[in-house]
C-alpha cells in the first residue's frame, strides 16, 4: 500500500501527467479493491485518499449497470468501472498534456498507426463512465496500455514498477511526434506565471485566444474551465498584447487548469484542430452530478 500511495503520488504532481483534481488509480489485493476517491488530488494521496471496497460487490454492480454515470458509491469517480474491469493488480489513469495535444492536432489515422505500432491501443473519445470501461475492456485482454483521445492514458500491470515505465514509453512516443523542448519550455514558463490583482502576463502576444471558445479539447475543460478568453472589454476574461485580466478571483483548481490550457493554446497556435469535445457534450458533463461534486471539492 505505502509504495502504491507512493507512486499515486509521484504521478500526481507531474503537471504533464496530472492537473488539479484529474487522474485516478487503483489496485486490488485479496477480495478488495482500493480506488481514489472522487475529486481529491493524486498528488496529495495518503491512506484516505483511496476507497477500500470488497470488489465481488463492485464488479457485479458494475456488470449489471446500464446507466452510463451510476455510481456504485457517492465517494467513487464515474471513472471507476474502468478500474474494476481492467483485470491488472494496478491501473493508473492519468491526464497527460502531451497526450490530449496529440488529441487535437494530429488526424486519427496518423495518430492511431503509431500507437498500434507500440502496442498502444487507442480508443475514441466517450464520456467518462460505464461506455468507457467497457470500449476499454473490449481490448482488456490483448492491451495494457490505452490512448484515450481528448482525455489521457491507461496503463495496467501486475507490477507497479511496471506502470511507471509504460507510463514513461507513452510519454515519450509523445515527445517523437511533438517538439519535446518546446512543450517543456512552454510548461515552466506557464507554470511560473504569477495571478496578481486578478491579472497575469500573456505569456504570448501572438495568439488569438477568441479561436478556442467552445471548443473543448479534454473533459476537465469543460468541468472546471469552460471560460472564453476574449478582448472585448465586457469579458469576464479579457486579454490584451501584455496581460490576461478575471473579473473574478480563481481558485487554485481554476488557476490549475487555466496554466494547462495555457501550455495547450501555446503550442498549439495557429495549427489545424481535428478531434475535440463539442459544446453539448461539454456543458452536459460539467453539469452532471458526479462533476458538480467535484467542484464543490475543489473550491
Amino acid at each position: 500500500m505505502e509504495k502504491f500511495i507512493e507512486y499515486s503520488k509521484k504521478i500526481g504532481k507531474d503537471f504533464m501527467l496530472c492537473q488539479g483534481p484529474g487522474g485516478n488509480t487503483s489496485f486490488k489485493q485479496n477480495d478488495y479493491i482500493f480506488i481514489k476517491k472522487s475529486g481529491l488530488r493524486l498528488a496529495d494521496s495518503n491512506l484516505d485518499t483511496f476507497k477500500k471496497i470488497k470488489f465481488a460487490e463492485i464488479n457485479n454492480f458494475y456488470s449489471n449497470s446500464k446507466i452510463n454515470d451510476e455510481k456504485f458509491d457517492k465517494d467513487l469517480s464515474i471513472e471507476t468501472p474502468l478500474h474494476v474491469f481492467l483485470e491488472q493488480k494496478y491501473v493508473f489513469h492519468y491526464h497527460s498534456i502531451a497526450a490530449i495535444i496529440c488529441s487535437v492536432i494530429f488526424k486519427k489515422n496518423y495518430l492511431n498507426e503509431i500507437l498500434i505500432e507500440k502496442n498502444i491501443t487507442p480508443i475514441n473519445y466517450i464520456r467518462p463512465g460505464l461506455e468507457l470501461a467497457l470500449e476499454i475492456n473490449k481490448n482488456n485482454n490483448t492491451s495494457s496500455s490505452f490512448f484515450l483521445y481528448n482525455h489521457g492514458a491507461v496503463v495496467q500491470d501486475k507490477d507497479l514498477d511496471n506502470i511507471l515505465k509504460k507510463i514513461k514509453k507513452i510519454e515519450h512516443i509523445f515527445g517523437e511526434i511533438l517538439d519535446h523542448k518546446k512543450l517543456i519550455y512552454l510548461k515552466e514558463k506557464v507554470l511560473g506565471l504569477e495571478l496578481i490583482n486578478n491579472k497575469m502576463v500573456n505569456p504570448d502576444p501572438s495568439i488569438n485566444y477568441e479561436q478556442f471558445a467552445k471548443k473543448f479539447f479534454f473533459p476537465d475543460h469543460a468541468v472546471f474551465f469552460p471560460y472564453p478568453i476574449s478582448s472585448s472589454e465586457d469579458s469576464p476574461i479579457k486579454y490584451d498584447s501584455k496581460n490576461i485580466y478575471f473579473n473574478s478571483v480563481l481558485n487554485k483548481t481554476e488557476l490549475d487548469y487555466f496554466k494547462t490550457l495555457l501550455i495547450m493554446y501555446c503550442y498549439i497556435k495557429d495549427q489545424e484542430l481535428h478531434n475535440l469535445i463539442d459544446s453539448t457534450t461539454g456543458i452536459k458533463l460539467r453539469n452532471s452530478e458526479d462533476e458538480i461534486l467535484r467542484r464543490k471539492r475543489n473550491r
